[in-house]
């Protein structure tokens, strides 16, 4: 090339400047382009791992490592099932969130019920609910905290007969602070519809002092 006419040798630089301004030209256009669908796409990957974000489900288990349930939230949650193969009934639909433990054994849960419409947390051992911090839903907000093992219980309670802390035997309530001197009438009226007297009495121990529960249902309680 060297030995060329200088003519040549122009008309070969002419044409290398050609090819150079065309391989500007594309890369000019490729890479906003290149840009743009980068830009573009990790938008969408955001958007869609935003939306992974909202799920509706029915149901989540959590497994452990050996493949035990430790946890369940649920729109309708499944009553409790323990080794002996006792199984306790909620009463109503429940949804929420169930704890278990190694032996995937309900210990407990944070639920609304569909009856009644409480919201509830309970702790239970590995055969028997032991705790319960219930709310009620109506404006007189009635709430109780309650703790017991066979034979004994204590509870925190605020309701319409007023809030007073309660201690209970399996004869009923023994111990009540500060001491009631009157029932809701409702109260009394429920007892009161119950046909055999001494379970009557028996439903009223459980919340109320001997002494209040017999008025009630003798028929000497007024209000």
């Amino acid at each position: 090339m060297a030995d060329a006419p200088l003519e040549e040798r122009v008309a070969a630089c002419e044409r290398a400047n050609s090819r150079l301004r065309k391989v500007i030209i594309v890369q000019a256009v490729l890479w906003p382009l290149a840009a743009f669908l980068l830009i573009g796409g990790s938008a969408m990957a955001n958007r869609q791992h935003s939306q992974a974000l909202s799920l509706t489900v029915k149901e989540v288990a959590v497994v452990d490592a050996s493949g035990v349930v430790r946890a369940r939230l649920g729109g309708d949650l499944p009553d409790a099932r323990y080794p002996d193969g006792h199984v306790s009934k909620r009463g109503s639909k429940a949804a929420g969130l169930l704890i278990y433990d190694e032996q995937g054994i309900e210990r407990g849960g944070y639920v609304t019920q569909d009856t009644g419409s409480n919201a509830m947390l309970t702790l239970d051992s590995k055969s028997h609910q032991a705790a319960l911090f219930v709310a009620g839903p109506d404006p007189e907000q009635a709430s109780a905290l309650q703790l017991w093992r066979p034979g004994s219980a204590i509870e925190l309670r605020s309701d319409p007969a007023g809030s007073r802390l309660s201690v209970s035997d399996a004869s009923g309530v023994v111990l009540q602070q500060p001491i009631l001197s009157a029932m809701p009438h409702d109260d009394c009226a429920g007892y009161r519809e119950v046909t055999d007297r001494e379970k009557g009495m028996h439903f009223c121990r459980a919340r109320f002092g001997e002494t209040l529960c017999h008025k009630c249902l003798d028929g000497a309680l007024t209000q």
